[in-house]
């Protein structure tokens, strides 16, 4: 029996924190409930649902004021890693519901549908949850649990409803996708589903991918144009010694190897991101001045900079008790870092003047004025009238570090 009953329909309203997952999981639980209707959040509803992060103090530190901020409005129910998390903080009346399946149950009882409610123009697409990595200073595998690997005919069934509503492009995410299909019986790997991809939708972008899970396929179908030339590489530390007690699977040299085999694939040069970790227990100057100069070396696009958080029930949080880097000399760190990358994002955009690319219609920000995304990742702004997710060719040209597209 569904508890709101006597209310229908509810006014419902989603705030969501985190990774794509989350952003994926949020839309997969909007797809599942009957008989609401969905609102924004500066709207009045009845119920407003959080689906909270735990990877940084700094993202709890969000979640609990937007916790505060709701329920002064409305209902409150907050679910995902941060409600997984031991020792959850608990604030005023609001429900915590371990998962978006538990709260779908509570809203009309029905089982979570392996589906979405697309509103963005590059759909994202969850393809596995769960991670055995064991990052020292990483919590996630302790909310997310084990590998759990979405079949490939479900994830056909998906790519072919995202094909079907006129999208050109598809994102691929999860919390260790390079680890796809190892839970599995009947041998799919993450190159299985890029291929499906491509042949049902198109344009496939991959989601944060570790280096020592590109093997010779996944390089192959880069060489044959069937991933787009935009790579998320987690990096997290430039120095080896930084690396081995993060517990992370290789070396710089290894991960230097996979962007120049990379590099010398595409005709044109791809844009790499990565994550960096600030001030990471035990990094000393001479560690974190390995980190400057690895990065400066490399043709990274972006870097999202994080300093170190401990988490709690993790290796790293214990070493930040004995040798933690003080809060001071992190945050100059991470300055330093955002720096160096700021220069590195100004250089790409710079090499991308004159150049040829396609981008998908995100939105219109203004009258003949649109918001649209290359495939080298680039948010650039195009004059004319067009229809969102509408995929064009376009020449970009550099403008005082802003990137502008002219259809062609």
């Amino acid at each position: 029996m569904n508890c709101f009953s006597e209310r229908e329909p509810l006014k419902i309203a989603f705030y969501t924190f985190g990774c794509k997952v989350n952003l994926f999981e949020t839309d997969q639980l909007k797809s599942t409930l009957h008989d609401v209707e969905i609102v924004s959040c500066d709207d009045d509803a009845d119920i407003f649902i959080i689906n909270g992060c735990t990877v940084t103090a700094t993202a709890e530190a969000q979640v609990r004021n937007m916790i505060r901020r709701f329920e002064k409005r409305g209902r409150v129910i907050v679910t995902g890693c941060f409600v997984r998390k031991k020792g959850c903080e608990k604030i005023g009346n609001a429900e915590y519901i371990p998962t978006i399946a538990d709260v779908a149950r509570l809203l009309n009882a029905e089982e979570l549908k392996y589906d979405a409610f697309f509103t963005r123009s590059r759909p994202f697409i969850k393809i596995q949850s769960g991670c055995d990595q064991f990052c020292s200073y990483c919590v996630i595998p302790y909310v997310r649990g084990p590998l759990n690997s979405v079949p490939l005919a479900e994830i056909e069934e998906l790519l072919q409803k995202i094909a079907d509503q006129g999208f050109h492009e598809v994102v691929l995410t999860g919390i260790h996708i390079g680890k796809y299909g190892r839970d599995l019986t009947d041998g799919t790997t993450l190159a299985d589903v890029i291929e499906a991809s491509h042949r049902i939708v198109g344009r496939v972008r991959l989601g944060s991918l570790e280096s020592p899970e590109i093997d010779d396929r996944i390089f192959r179908q880069a060489a044959d144009g069937m991933i787009l030339p935009h790579w998320h590489i987690p990096l997290q530390s430039g120095s080896d010694a930084v690396l081995k007690a993060m517990n992370r699977p290789y070396k710089c040299a290894d991960f230097a190897r996979s962007i120049e085999k990379l590099v010398s694939i595409y005709k044109e040069l791809p844009a790499f991101g990565t994550d960096i970790i600030a001030g990471f227990p035990t990094e000393t100057e001479h560690d974190f001045a390995e980190t400057l100069r690895f990065i400066d070396s490399l043709p990274f696009a972006y870097g999202h900079v994080f300093p170190f958080s401990p988490r709690e029930g993790t290796p790293a949080a214990i070493l930040e008790k004995k040798s933690g880097v003080p809060y001071a000399e992190k945050r100059e760190r991470a300055r330093l870092l955002r720096e160096l990358f700021a220069q590195k994002e100004a250089q790409f955009k710079k090499s991308l003047d004159g150049r040829t690319d396609e981008a998908v219609i995100e939105e219109r920000t203004a009258d003949s004025i649109c918001r649209a995304t290359t495939s080298t990742y680039q948010d650039i702004e195009i004059r004319g009238e067009f229809e969102k997710r509408s995929l064009l060719r376009v020449k970009l040209s550099c403008k005082e570090g802003k990137l502008v597209g002219e259809p062609v």
